[in-house]
């Protein structure tokens, strides 16, 4: 089992993005107004999804009708924690199902005749590499491995290695601290604050979460990769602009 401080870094960060469409004026020339819905052309419509991430894509379409063909992404079993860790160089979007309908503002992200479940991609949808969405692990782990070689400057398998090495200190330092803290408790209700192996426990928790914090700034380090081309994409969002929640 990993501990807590590991947990928190296997995750997905997921962004929802919604795009707000123009008003059309009432026709009467009233107050009230309409919105219109519609299909962004293709091209827009990535370089919205990635205005505000400079990373690489890994877009997910919700579907109804698909339950368990998402295990190889999102399950939370300890042989798929190099899922999540790939997952940290991706800006990470979920789409919701009606994506598909003629009207939505991303449906041209999905122009296939059998539109992919998920997909990893360059931030302005080249390179598109699309997954069915029952694909193993490896066939994942490929195609995100893939994007990373193309988009980042250091080598991601090389940091995914260091990384776990870090993940496995994070849960000895938070099985130190927990027991620390275990032990810092019942001196205090059996000793009283001026205990001196208070002391001492309370110094030893403070090395221990000075580690923690080392630990950090090493995974944020093994975390820069660096990308390729980071300036920031041109804003390529109609008047008026839309945004990302």
């Amino acid at each position: 089992m990993r501990g807590p401080t590991s947990r928190s870094v296997l995750t997905i960060d997921w962004d929802y993005p919604v795009f707000k469409a123009a008003a059309d004026a009432a026709p009467d020339g009233g107050s009230s107004a309409t919105m219109r819905r519609a299909a962004l052309p293709r091209t827009t419509a990535f370089q919205f999804l990635g205005s505000s991430d400079p990373r690489p894509q890994l877009v997910l379409r919700e579907c109804t009708t698909c339950s368990g063909t998402d295990d190889a992404l999102l399950s939370t079993s300890e042989n798929n924690e190099k899922t999540f860790l790939l997952s940290r160089w991706f800006h990470c979007v979920k789409l919701s199902p009606d994506v598909l309908e003629e009207n939505h503002p991303f449906r041209n992200t999905f122009i296939e005749e059998e539109p992919p479940h998920l997909f990893v991609a360059s931030r302005d949808g080249s390179h598109m590499v699309p997954l069915r969405g029952d694909q193993s692990r490896a066939e994942l782990w490929a195609a995100m491995s893939d994007v990373l070689d193309r988009e980042y400057e250091k080598d991601a398998d090389r940091a995914l290695k260091q990384l776990f090495g870090v993940l496995n200190d994070y849960d000895k330092i938070d099985d130190r601290i927990a027991q620390l803290e275990q032990r810092y408790e019942a001196t205090l209700e059996k000793k009283g604050p001026g205990s001196k192996k208070l002391k001492k426990l309370a110094r030893d928790l403070e090395k221990e979460r000075a580690k923690k914090a080392a630990l950090r700034e090493e995974e944020a380090e093994l975390l820069d990769l660096g990308l390729v081309n980071p300036a920031p994409a041109p804003d390529a969002t109609p008047d008026p602009v839309g945004s990302t929640g």
